[in-house]
């Protein structure tokens, strides 16, 4: 990737962070399905210059863990100008500054994986809690009864799922007779990994801006201060 330009996130006292990342967010994204090169692919990547993962300590907090900058990446000048991104953000001009797009600097020297984390709820985890006790029942000889006893205590003692930073969306492949507003929701996971050489820097993206998950697909976007 040689390109890139920065969103930053401009909350105020009514705005939160929190907020303006799903809007912000969902409108990239809606883009991106727009400009995509094939059914899933995007030659457009995403990165969180502020990102950091929060631990146990960190609960509670009010510091969200995806700071305030949004980065795009693109391999020329004219595939990062011809997304108009200003316009696809105009309904929240007061609450982004899009700088000018700049060559990736040439002293690189880490690269970021993002991906996108997927984890079962515990309400789905125990609608299948049925068909999971019978399968270990029948395989193990146990007690049905007591193994979905043990399976629901397991899922009722489950705390915080994930400690990675995450945003609020819709999901697009809702039906599209809804309004945008009753379209499903669903909390996007974002993991990251730095790396000093990545096996893959040109290689393509998901609708989402974000790397895809196994070794060969996967592909890194420049790390750097700015």
């Amino acid at each position: 990737m040689k390109y890139y330009l920065d969103i930053t996130l401009l909350p105020d006292a009514e705005t939160n962070l929190g907020f303006l990342w799903h809007k912000v967010y969902q409108q990239i994204h809606i883009m991106l399905v727009e400009h995509k090169i094939s059914d899933k692919d995007s030659e457009i990547a995403l990165s969180f210059p502020k990102y950091r993962h929060l631990g146990s300590s960190d609960k509670g907090s009010k510091v969200f863990p995806l700071g305030n900058k949004l980065r795009m990446f693109a391999q020329t000048y004219e595939k990062l100008d011809g997304l108009k991104i200003a316009q696809w953000l105009n309904r929240l001009d007061d609450y982004v500054h899009i700088k000018a797009i700049k060559e990736v600097p040439n002293d690189v020297k880490e690269y970021a994986y993002f991906k996108r984390k997927n984890f079962k709820s515990p309400a789905k985890l125990i609608k299948e809690i049925d068909s999971r006790a019978a399968k270990i029942a029948a395989k193990n000889g146990f007690d049905l009864v007591k193994v979905k006893e043990r399976l629901m205590e397991s899922i009722t003692k489950l705390e915080e799922r994930s400690t990675l930073p995450y945003i609020n969306l819709r999901s697009l492949s809702s039906d599209k007779l809804l309004s945008a507003e009753d379209r499903k929701k669903f909390l996007l996971f974002i993991e990251c990994e730095i790396v000093t050489q990545p096996l893959n820097q040109i290689g393509l993206f998901t609708c989402h801006g974000l790397s895809r998950r196994s070794e060969e697909d996967q592909s890194a976007v420049p790390w750097f201060e700015g």
